[in-house]
């Protein structure tokens, strides 16, 4: 009995913010703590796409994997629409490329076959490679979803076969390259769209226009190889809240 009159007693004499603190917390469990809000917003992005070494080629390289790796790096930037943000948190990913076994596929082989030993089998970054197996490595490299971020909130891309789509031209803009990716998120009613526009280019013998320098390679010209792309132009992060 005593002791339920001295907690009655705290009660009564305890001031009026800390039983609304109390309250908060026992409410959303953590005081103070803000609903996240997510967005229909778009912004710009730009980064890098590094191919695995030495780079794209007519003929390709030779290697001792069955498997090879590139990379891309992009960031976003400038809001194109919307009242949200991106974030400007990095989004990297590693698409991961089958090479070709010289000594076991069927024919018609990359070029570079031709010089393949047991000790370089595998035959990789032959330019046409990029157009015929680029979409399907995207989408088993990031079976586990795009990282990204919406209004400052940490949310998840899926990605699929059916909104991974290789652009040429469109919405990239005439000679232009690029791939988009799109789907839904983690979050409900939330989707995004990522379109990757490469636009500009480094490597040997290349002119700094990726498309252009890209489609000379698979069309034969064996002095150029692309090691990275930039992606810029058109190239944007966009997501639609309904």
């Amino acid at each position: 009995m005593i002791r339920k009159m001295l907690i009655i007693a705290a009660a009564v004499a305890m001031p009026a913010t800390a039983m609304a603190a109390v309250t908060t917390v026992g409410a959303s469990g953590v005081a103070g703590a803000a609903a996240k809000v997510y967005t229909s917003t778009s912004c710009a992005v730009t980064g890098t796409v590094t191919f695995a070494k030495p780079g794209l080629s007519h003929d390709g390289s030779l290697g001792k994997k069955a498997t090879v790796t590139s990379t891309s790096a992009v960031t976003p930037g400038t809001i194109l629409s919307g009242t949200g943000g991106c974030g400007t948190t990095t989004v990297k990913t590693k698409i991961s490329t089958a090479a070709t076994d010289c000594l076991t596929a069927p024919a018609p082989l990359p070029a570079v076959c031709a010089s393949a030993t047991t000790k370089l089998p595998y035959a990789y970054s032959n330019a046409s490679n990029l157009a015929s197996a680029g979409v399907s490595s995207i989408v088993a490299s990031l079976s586990k979803g795009l990282k990204l971020s919406d209004n400052g909130n940490k949310v998840t891309g899926t990605v699929t076969l059916a909104g991974t789509t290789a652009v040429v031209g469109g919405a990239c803009g005439t000679g232009n390259i690029g791939f988009q990716l799109a789907g839904s998120t983690n979050v409900t009613g939330l989707s995004y769209t990522l379109l990757l526009c490469l636009v500009t280019d480094t490597g040997t013998a290349t002119t700094g226009a990726f498309g252009a320098d890209y489609l000379a390679a698979a069309g034969g010209n064996t002095a150029i190889t692309i090691a990275s792309a930039g992606v810029s132009g058109a190239s944007a992060l966009t997501f639609v809240k309904v």
